[in-house]
Parts: C-alpha cells; structure tokens; sequence
C-alpha cells in the first residue's frame, strides 16, 4: 500500500512544475524520477538542498558610488570669482543647486546629470539670472565634469558657466573654473 501511493504520488506530481524543479535536484540518473530505484529514501532525502552561501564577494563588482546625496560644492573661476552652494543629485538623473547668491538675483538652478565613465559624471544646469529689481537679465547655464573619490565622500572638477542673453541669441560672458564637492550626511558638519 506504502509503496502504491508513492507511485499516486510521483505521478500526480509529474505534472507540476515544483516536481520538475525537485527532479533537477535529484541525482543525475534519468532513473532518479522513479521511487522504485530509491530504495529506503524519501524523495525529501533525495532532494538537495540549495546552497545557502554568499557568492564570493572578490569576484563581484564593487560598488561604485554616485553624485546621489547632498554636497557642499565650492566653485573657483579663472577669473578670481567664487562660489558656494548646496548641490542636491537625484538617483533619476535630476539635480537640484542652491548656491550663495542673492534669492532676488539667482540662487536656484535646477539641472540634469549622467555617468560618462567609472565615477565620472556629467552636469549640465540653466538658470535664470534677475536684476534686483526682479528684472531678467540673462539665462546662465552651468556644465561642469566632475570626478567623484573612491570613497564617495568629495568630488573634482572642472566648470564652465556661460552667460546668455534673455533670448539666448548671444553669449554675454563665459568662465571656466575647478568645481570641489564635500558630501554631506545626517551625521556631517554641512561647512
């Protein structure tokens, strides 16, 4: 009777597909399906179990980090200009700049970024700039190539920053400069 419902059994379960995954645990043997050349064992003795180990860590990538976060940037023109600011990269590819500037004149701009080589990335936000009368003066659009550390903790790079006017038919000013990063976390002094 044991024996006549094991075979029920194997070939009720034949048709579903936990047994075919249970049968490629089993032994190699085209026989290992048929409960007779078991013996004494159980299907569940049969089944191996499957490994509960991590991969090798050395053999998979390490982790590369991201502008992602908040950092304290500090721009350093050619021409003597500098510049600070609280720069905020979204994992969407969005990027959000507050610098030191006046609020009345300019001190937002909203960007967009993405990674163009191991921990290189690259930036390109516009702005409008306003007299401090509110009166628009010029569109400001900032690209910038930055290098983030192994440690993910402070960025390099360069800057460009050109100036146009309203209608961005002409450019009025255009600056390079070095563009530094500090990343700022709940437990880090922002300054």
């Amino acid at each position: 009777m044991r024996f006549e419902i094991k075979q029920i059994l194997c070939r009720s379960l034949a048709y579903l597909l936990p047994v075919v995954a249970v049968c490629g645990f089993l032994a190699s043997s085209a026989q290992a399906c048929k409960l007779g050349s078991m013996g004494n064992r159980s299907i569940t003795s049969a089944i191996k179990a499957p490994s509960t180990a991590l991969p090798d860590q050395s053999r998979l990538p390490a982790h590369e980090p991201t502008p992602v976060g908040l950092w304290l940037e500090e721009f350093q023109g050619a021409d003597g200009s500098d510049d600070k600011g609280f720069d905020t990269f979204y994992a969407d590819g969005n990027e959000l700049l507050i610098d030191n500037s006046a609020p009345a004149t300019d001190n937002v701009c909203s960007g967009v970024w993405e990674q163009t080589g191991p921990l290189t990335f690259k930036v390109n936000h516009p702005s409008w700039d306003f007299d401090p009368s509110g009166n628009l003066m010029a569109v400001v659009v900032l690209t910038a190539t930055i290098t983030i550390d192994r440690n993910g903790n402070s960025f390099k790079g360069r800057e460009t920053v050109v100036v146009y006017d309203p209608t961005l038919t002409s450019v009025i000013y255009q600056m390079a400069g070095t563009l530094t990063g500090k990343r700022i976390t709940v437990n880090s002094n922002p300054l």
